[in-house]
């Protein structure tokens, strides 16, 4: 995918109709002198976002309509494994888990596996063999000559694009039916995590908690204040040292250090996700009504 940071105005497709049928709705005048507003209904159910194995249906699904596609245009795709549960990143603030330090460290086994997998890519081997102008007309089978047509504007700013063209865009559409929605709300809401993880890392309570988790690393013979500073500290010292340290960073994490960031990272998740609930509410109902087309989509695979 191919992406721009710009400035520009945000594109509010239907969802600007919607707001003057609802003006125009609402300015009508009322017949007959005896006329009285009618009482308002049940208030609407937010979306249920959808699960962890939910969201593995979609990704597949929308793998085999790329590929689907990719095949008409001449190309050849494979579908990728499976999203995996053991991403690195399990802890973006502090290791918390002593026994998933014990088998992992710090995570960079996982990291190296993840590594591993992505050069065994058979994808990546396909489109590197390719002539160049194949290669070429490749990419832009798989996502569009241009990122034209499809825009979001971050929460931390600046706007990123996406062709809505292409053997990807045509997925998605299939999949969520409203693509400039989707894809809007789902790049939005796929940053918040990174914001509220930068909202918990400044926040004076995390700081507070670190001191004394600091103070215990400390009697256990690492003189460091941060976590991001104790995997510094270890870095070069081979597997056995950052077990040990992964170890000891849980253990004293569980003085407080561990239960302060839940407790912030809800708070600051929370807020996030109020501020742009507009598009956590689209991104939810488009992926749960995409849900039926997906299962359908995967089980005609299957049948195959």
């Amino acid at each position: 995918m191919r992406v721009r940071r710009t400035t520009g105005p945000l594109r509010r497709g239907w969802w600007a109709a919607l707001a003057v049928a609802a003006a125009l709705v609402a300015a009508s005048p009322l017949t007959g002198s005896s006329a009285t507003p009618p009482s308002p209904g049940p208030a609407p159910v937010p979306p249920v976002a959808v699960t962890a194995d939910d969201r593995r249906v979609l990704d597949r699904a929308e793998q085999l309509l790329t590929r689907e596609c990719m095949n008409r245009a001449g190309f050849q795709l494979w579908l990728g494994p499976p999203k995996r549960t053991d991403e690195p990143r399990v802890f973006p603030y502090v290791v918390d888990d002593v026994e998933w330090a014990r088998a992992h460290g710090f995570g960079t086994d996982l990291i190296e596996a993840a590594n591993a997998r992505r050069l065994a890519d058979p994808n990546q081997r396909y489109f590197a063999a390719l002539p160049r102008d194949r290669r070429a007309a490749a990419l832009v089978a798989l996502n569009g000559a241009r990122p034209e047509g499809l825009e979001a504007r971050l929460p931390s700013g600046g706007v990123i694009r996406h062709s809505a063209e292409g053997c990807t865009a045509q997925a998605w559409h299939r999949l969520y039916g409203n693509l400039a929605a989707w894809y809007r709300s789902s790049k939005v809401v796929a940053q918040l995590a990174s914001l509220r993880e930068r909202r918990v890392l400044a926040d004076p309570a995390w700081t507070a908690a670190l001191r004394p988790w600091s103070q215990c690393l400390r009697q256990r013979g690492y003189p460091v204040d941060t976590p991001g500073q104790l995997r510094e500290h270890v870095a070069d010292r081979g597997r056995a040292a950052e077990v040990a340290a992964a170890v000891a960073e849980a253990r004293c994490a569980e003085g407080g250090l561990a239960a302060t960031a839940r407790a912030l990272d809800a708070r600051h998740g929370a807020d996030l996700a109020a501020a742009h609930r507009q598009d956590v509410a689209t991104r939810d109902r488009l992926e749960r009504a995409a849900l039926s087309r997906a299962r359908a989509v995967v089980a005609a695979s299957e049948d195959r």
